[in-house]
């Protein structure tokens, strides 16, 4: 039927783990498969990598599956790609707000979500304080879920240390939410930054930022509060001006130490500014150890001479951080 034993190289999978692919899977294959998996095992789903498309039937098997595993202790939940809607986030939000819950990590990227899911999946986060890291990228989830999201994270939440909202349509000209205002998002993005005390990575690449939400961002960070300590904001329209004005807070910053600022749109005068920031900042004792340009209108080569001429004297441009942009 489906071979669980081996992969294309002979490698045999790991023992607890079930890859599934395939172009077409009925209803009685995947139910045999369900059933014959142990209690401890782990469902990972390999979307990108065979394209495999999950039906409404498959969701909801899987979703049975998993809470059923709850007490097991599984830990990781990955259900990118699968066209997920946001009455499967609520499936998903039920499981975090169990008394047994040991999940620590939900992937969600690439679906069809809305601030629907993000406002339910919030909720459930007022009671959880097992989930240590989330990704919702790739969705549709427009002001209204990024507020509600935030609020929690600022007024409740504090295990959650990874949120990943990147290449949703959030703020500026992008957001298409009628139901909130742009200042009401703006204040809770500086509220998110300046005031919560367990979130570590804040991912907010292609979210509609501009030379506003870079005002708001830096008072937040000049605040010298809360705990984000790397932020990913590529991908936006910040250019020179918002990359200067950005960078005014996070010189007058300790905690943030990782930047990535690709494909911004910006030139000699924002990268300058950002160069003085780290060396400002290093002078004060308190490195930027990570800083990712790539992709602006100023080359590598530019960038390493605003080091030089600032004096600066060490940084590390990490390539892996592309990922978390």
């Amino acid at each position: 039927m489906i071979s669980l034993v081996q992969n294309r190289t002979g490698q045999r999978f790991p023992p607890l783990a079930v890859l599934i692919y395939g172009s077409q899977i009925n209803k009685q294959a995947l139910c045999q498969v369900a059933s014959a998996m142990p209690d401890n095992s782990s469902v990972s789903f390999h979307h990108g990598l065979y394209s495999v498309k999950l039906g409404k039937v498959m969701r909801r098997t899987f979703a049975q599956r998993i809470s059923s595993q709850i007490e097991q202790g599984i830990e990781e939940v990955d259900l990118s790609g699968y066209g997920m809607e946001d009455e499967h986030a609520e499936e998903c939000a039920s499981l975090l707000e169990g008394d047994h819950c040991r999940i620590k990590a939900v992937t969600m990227f690439d679906n069809s979500l809305h601030s629907r899911a993000a406002t339910r999946l919030a909720r459930a986060l007022v009671s959880n304080s097992t989930l240590q890291a989330l990704s919702l990228a790739e969705n549709s989830i427009s002001a209204s879920g990024f507020i509600s999201m935030a609020t929690v994270l600022v007024e409740s939440n504090k295990s959650l240390q990874w949120l990943d909202i990147k290449d949703n349509p959030i703020f500026g000209s992008s957001n298409v939410d009628s139901t909130v205002s742009s200042t009401e998002a703006l204040g809770r993005l500086g509220l998110l930054v300046s005031r919560s005390c367990g979130l570590l990575y804040l991912g907010l690449a292609n979210t509609g930022l501009g030379e506003e939400e870079c005002s708001v961002l830096s008072e937040a960070f000049s605040a010298n509060t809360g705990s984000i300590t790397m932020i990913g904001l590529s991908r936006n329209a910040i250019g020179d001006r918002g990359a200067t004005i950005l960078s005014r807070g996070i010189e007058r910053n300790t905690i943030l130490h990782s930047l990535t600022l690709t494909e911004n749109g910006i030139g000699e005068e924002g990268t300058a500014a950002i160069a003085r920031c780290v060396k400002s900042r290093e002078q004060s004792g308190s490195l930027l150890r990570c800083v990712w340009m790539a992709g602006n209108k100023t080359d590598s080569s530019l960038f390493y001479g605003c080091m030089i001429d600032a004096g600066f004297s060490y940084i590390h441009l990490l390539p892996a951080m592309e990922m978390y942009c």
